[in-house]
């Protein structure tokens, strides 16, 4: 029974994350076809997903009982995989040395955020 809490904790999250970035691509979509400069769309994109990454995995180091950098870089390596799925599926973009920097950058946002989530957790005495 606690395994499938777990997996149902983590489905949540995805579905959280997917949403999210969902809108996030419609949202900035709408906003460039006002005529706002795609480097400006980009940067927000950029800010937003680090913030969604470092709060997705400061409530997951909150409730995990393994150490935070250790939650924090599995669910950083399953967010960048949707991510990147999802950059495929609508984006269609190539590989390069930025997208490599851009994931390892949100990888690491999430590992830092799940040891501040871990260290921040109430112990039950």
């Amino acid at each position: 029974m606690i395994i499938i809490k777990k997996h149902l904790k983590t489905i949540k999250y995805l579905g959280i994350f997917i949403l999210t970035e969902t809108f996030l691509a419609f949202f900035l979509g709408f906003i460039n076809l006002l005529g706002v400069s795609s480097y400006i769309t980009n940067l927000l994109s950029f800010l937003f997903n680090i913030t969604l990454f470092f709060i997705l995995s400061f409530k997951k180091g909150k409730t995990t009982n393994k150490k935070g950098y250790i939650e924090g870089l599995i669910n950083g390596f399953l967010l960048v995989l949707c991510l990147f799925i999802f950059t495929l599926i609508f984006f269609i973009k190539n590989i390069s040395i930025y997208t490599i920097l851009y994931y390892l950058i949100l990888i690491s946002t999430s590992i830092i955020a799940s040891i501040l989530g871990k260290n921040t957790k109430k112990e039950n005495k």
